[in-house]
């Protein structure tokens, strides 16, 4: 069975989900928790992690949000997992025909809209597929929440960078966040994500790949409990060039 650092189980952590999107307004129908509770285990739930934010985006706390729901071109939220990020700003206020959530597995994007209890209602707004499948230059802004550290091959995340530097227009942005590690941080951890980078590392990897302008700001650790003394959020800010 699945725990996390505090010691509930993927079950737990589901009912607190379900709860605090109750707060939020979403209505369940009669039975529909306990079903959802049966239905979901760590084997359709690929990244248990991400459960913990369900219902609380983070990207309300990067520096650029309040920025980027002033926007009003084609955004793309590249790795969008449950979806969370799509949500919150279409609630923002962000044209909803200009929003689109993409991952490369579909079970996350299906947990989110079971959570939701909104599958009907935005279905639409995502994107499933092995591969990226969007033309080059289709978007104004790339959105990248939680994504870079989960993937450990090199060459797949090249493959990841350049895609988001391709789907960008000339003079477009790309923003997100990332678990990282600090300067001061002593070596490296046993455990952890796959991809842990410190901050000139990260630059590094996104000027090779072209982008400019860039900016990494270590964030806050909220949720980290338990993580390990070396361990930050970076959330960083980039612009394709014309």
């Amino acid at each position: 069975m699945h725990r996390y650092r505090n010691g509930s189980t993927l079950k737990e952590e589901l009912a607190g989900a379900m709860n605090r999107l109750e707060s939020a307004g979403v209505v369940y129908p009669e039975g529909y928790r306990e079903r959802l509770l049966e239905t979901y285990t760590t084997e359709n739930v690929p990244y248990p992690y991400i459960v913990l934010h369900v219902g609380d985006p983070r990207i309300v706390r990067h520096f650029y949000y309040p920025e980027a729901v002033k926007q009003t071109g084609r955004l793309l939220d590249y790795g969008c997992g449950t979806g969370d990020a799509v949500r919150q700003l279409l609630r923002a206020g962000y044209p909803r025909e200009m929003v689109t959530g993409f991952d490369v597995n579909g079970k996350s994007i299906d947990l989110g809209m079971a959570l939701y209890a909104d599958r009907d209602e935005n279905a639409d707004l995502f994107r499933v597929s092995p591969a990226f499948p969007f033309e080059p230059g289709s978007f104004d802004i790339i959105y990248s929440g939680s994504v870079f550290h989960v993937i450990a091959d090199e060459d797949e995340f090249r493959e990841y960078l350049q895609n988001a530097f391709d789907g960008l227009r000339a003079g477009g942005i790309f923003f997100g966040s990332t678990l990282g590690l600090r300067d001061d941080a002593a070596g490296r951890p046993d455990a952890g994500p796959p991809r842990l980078m410190k901050r000139h590392e990260m630059l590094e990897h996104m000027a090779e790949i072209g982008f400019s302008v860039l900016t990494v700001r270590e964030g806050d650790r909220y949720h980290m409990h338990g993580a390990a003394p070396g361990f930050c959020v970076f959330e960083f800010l980039a612009e394709k060039n014309g």
